[in-house]
């Protein structure tokens, strides 16, 4: 058995030392970019984010945009009212979703007996609150709502 005493001075061990410490680095930065990979786009969401969305108004998401254009019913007991029915009320909005070219109206419920999510174009769109709550006094104006909508992408 022989053994040979490996230099540091030796060039060609100079030269395997250098290409190993440069494979080290890029190795490392590929990890890094493959764990927080971010592609620059302004509309990529994080996974699983809330986003508040007012009456009218469109946000921009995931190359899509989401609108709040109508509120179609909200028979939630107001809150400053006793209410002797067993049914929990409901809040039914309708949502524009758009990406490219294909648009499509989204039914979403507060109440989970309904439809509370609906996926569109790969993204899990789901309606978590509507704001404000009913009152029995004062004026309806839906111009007044807001909804907190969950934006995730959808598993395959």
């Amino acid at each position: 058995m022989w053994s040979q005493r490996i230099s540091k001075h030796d060039p060609a061990m100079r030269n395997e030392i250098h290409w190993l410490k440069k494979l080290a680095v890029l190795s490392g930065s590929l990890m890094l970019a493959a764990c927080g990979f971010d592609n620059g786009d302004p509309d990529t969401p994080p996974a699983g984010q809330e986003y508040v969305v007012g009456f009218g108004e469109t946000i921009r998401i995931a190359g899509m945009s989401l609108e709040f254009t109508t509120l179609a019913e909200d028979s939630r007991c107001p809150g400053n009212a006793t209410c002797e029915f067993v049914y929990e009320g409901n809040v039914r909005v309708l949502v524009t979703a758009t990406r490219a070219r294909v648009t499509n109206v989204l039914e979403l419920n507060l109440n989970p007996r309904f439809p509370v999510r609906a996926i569109f174009e790969g993204h899990v769109i789901e309606l978590r609150n509507v704001e404000p709550y009913p009152m029995t006094t004062g004026p309806y104006n839906p111009q007044n709502y807001t909804l907190k909508l969950f934006v995730d992408v959808a598993p395959t």
